[in-house]
């Protein structure tokens, strides 16, 4: 790859090896400041503790970091900072009780033996388990099962061919994050990490496809919009370790990461708020509440660092040749109908509702397309790039929101631009299906748009309340005005 080419798309070498040394300072300030018995640190996740959690994790960090020929003395150094602040005795009594737990709790005991670190009585009491004929007498989902795969492999047992497994992962389905959770988008990352043991193996036949890449892409330009940091770190990762390189989508956001990264000194994570740090009066309880908020999205944005040093990185995707995209019927037909509804339910006549809709703009708080793409644009990136990026991001967080009024904008700025992208054709296809037997388009069945009709069903089941709002502003102001 040209030099400078890799470090316009994805940093110099030594910016990588330094955000790579960061993360791994701030996961040993992590371990050794971590306070297993604050109530943060404290909280039951299930089978382990957030304190636990973290450990792990870490641990699992550490690990990766030793594989290569990065930083081996901090790595090392961050696996003993974890032996000497670990306590195995509630991890080794559970494995005693549930030996199914010997690949979830376990995990790190299996990680401190790979350094080396690990006691007898820890190595006996995991094996033990994992040799057991009860290790699968729990139920979980598919990429669990992968996870569970995975943890195998560190025992240097032998790995089981969980073929059913991937394919019933999400990764494997049909989806759009227009459809997607968070959890969803984390099931699929986290099958691919462990499907391709962490960018170590070729992405297997059932992940190596364009529907799997293209809904990535998409999740990037969501994420990047809605300030998930942490779930965009792991998306990035994932399309290193599916094809090595990134999309056009996937450059702007490591670009835009990159810049807050260096603009703040961490990644910031999306549970973490300034306000909540501010309002912690002393010092150690912030110092807890910081790490505990921000660990996680250190160590991924340290592992796509890491990823991007140690693998043999392609030039990222030339931007795609987009099909032709005019304004679906879907639109059309959707503003047709809240115009009619709204002069029924205002008892205004169709053309004062035609004037308002024509006035509506655009009505969220997140995902102007505008601003998201003043935000983005920088050296290096395509400014149709970041256009259709930026429409995308839009698309989504409307949908998600369950905002007709924001989602009809966007696909009309959409067919502006003329390009069609798959979350376009997926946002069209999404207000294609709102509309209701009686011909209107909304949702009765959500509790903030019941509320907002006051007790009107009639509206109440055709518009969404943004919808309602804002058409109601508009036409009253407009009915003020043909009156004067």
């Amino acid at each position: 790859m040209e030099p400078s080419a890799r470090a316009n798309a994805y940093g110099t070498t030594d910016e990588l090896r330094d955000r790579l040394a960061a993360s791994l300072d701030f996961a040993q300030r992590t371990v050794e400041c971590a306070d297993p018995l604050h109530p943060m640190w404290k909280v039951d996740l299930g089978q382990v503790s957030g304190f636990d959690k973290m450990m792990m994790e870490a641990g699992l960090f550490a690990l990766l970091v030793a594989r290569t020929e990065y930083w081996q003395d901090a790595a090392w150094s961050l696996a003993r900072a974890i032996r000497k602040n670990y306590d195995s005795g509630s991890a080794i009594a559970c494995i005693l009780r549930h030996p199914r737990l010997a690949t979830s709790i376990g995990a790190l005991l299996l990680v401190l033996e790979r350094f080396g670190l690990a006691t007898e009585r820890e190595v006996s009491v995991v094996h033990r388990a994992l040799e057991s004929p009860y290790l699968e007498s729990s139920e979980h989902v598919p990429f669990r099962l992968l996870d569970r795969r995975w943890i195998w492999s560190l025992a240097q047992s032998e790995i089981p061919s969980l073929p059913e497994a991937l394919h019933l992962s999400t990764a494997c389905r049909t989806t759009h994050p227009i459809y997607m959770s968070r959890d969803d988008g984390y099931a699929i990352t986290h099958a691919v990490m462990y499907a391709t043991d962490f960018g170590a193996r070729p992405a297997p036949a059932a992940l190596d496809g364009d529907a799997l890449w293209k809904t990535i892409d998409a999740a990037v330009a969501w994420c990047l919009a809605a300030g998930d940091f942490d779930l965009l770190a792991e998306l990035l990762l994932s399309q290193l370790f599916l094809r090595r390189r990134f999309s056009p989508y996937g450059v702007v956001a490591w670009r835009r990461s990159r810049g807050l990264w260096d603009s703040l000194g961490f990644l910031p994570s999306p549970s973490l708020s300034a306000d909540a740090f501010v309002a912690f009066g002393e010092a150690e309880e912030r110092r807890q509440y910081a790490f505990h908020n921000m660990y996680h999205t250190m160590l991924v944005g340290g592992l796509v660092a890491l990823a991007l040093l140690d693998q043999r990185v392609a030039l990222p995707e030339a931007p795609s040749r987009a099909d032709p995209f005019e304004e679906p019927a879907s639109v059309g037909r959707a503003i047709a109908e809240a115009s009619r509804h709204l002069a029924c339910a205002l008892g205004i006549d169709s053309a004062l509702a035609q004037a308002a809709l024509a006035e509506m703009k655009w009505t969220g708080q997140d995902g102007d397309p505008d601003a998201l793409s003043s935000d983005w644009t920088g050296e290096g990136v395509a400014e149709a790039t970041v256009q259709a990026m930026a429409n995308d991001a839009s698309i989504i967080l409307a949908a998600q929101d369950y905002d007709l009024p924001r989602l009809a904008e966007a696909l009309r700025r959409a067919a502006v631009a003329g390009t069609a992208t798959p979350t376009i054709q997926a946002g069209a296809d999404f207000l294609a299906c709102q509309f209701l037997a009686g011909g209107g388009v909304g949702a009765g069945m959500l509790a903030k748009e019941r509320e907002a009709a006051a007790g009107n069903d009639d509206l109440s089941t055709r518009v969404t309340s943004a919808l309602a709002n804002c058409l109601i502003t508009v036409s009253t102001r407009l009915s003020g005005e043909v009156a004067a």
